[in-house]
């Protein structure tokens, strides 16, 4: 019985090892791009433009159900998006890609989060915010940014 226990403790050790050792996808750039434009054309309500600009590995949803997503969700989008700054970040078994509505300076700030499974193609979208994507890529394995936001204001020592 101890010999069986002993041979179970090692297998149940050694498998986060080989998690480890997993390829992790290598994350398109392209990707970032067609995320920041995704952001402007929903503040447009240019719909019909998503369907055929995002590259997903399945069924891009419908013009109506980008509608729908916006109209639900954000309530910033008619002040104007930004487009400088996005994150990608690896959770173990996708990428998110998040593009805050505007300067992620606050927790609260609207955010579009695409996923990506293979980091060429996307496989889901979802709502959020800056404060849940930040609390999500601070325990991501890798992070990489378009351009990386960093908040407060400059300081200027005299000598």
């Amino acid at each position: 019985m101890k010999r069986l226990l002993s041979v179970l403790l090692a297998v149940l050790l050694l498998i986060p090892s080989a998690a480890a050792f997993t390829e992790v996808p290598q994350f398109s750039s392209t990707l970032f791009e067609c995320g920041k434009q995704a952001l402007v054309y929903l503040a447009s309500g240019e719909y019909e433009r998503l369907v055929t600009l995002l590259p997903f590995s399945d069924v891009s949803p419908s013009a109506a159900e980008w509608q729908s997503f916006a109209e639900g969700n954000f309530s910033s989008l008619s002040d104007g998006v930004q487009t400088e700054y996005a994150v990608a970040y690896w959770t173990g078994f996708l990428w998110k890609l998040a593009i805050p509505v505007s300067e992620p300076s606050s927790g609260e700030v609207e955010t579009l989060v695409l996923t990506s499974a293979d980091g060429v193609s996307f496989t889901g979208y979802r709502y959020s915010t800056w404060g849940d994507v930040r609390n999500e890529y601070l325990y991501a394995s890798y992070v990489t940014w378009d351009k990386e936001y960093i908040g407060g204001t400059p300081f200027i020592a005299a000598d």
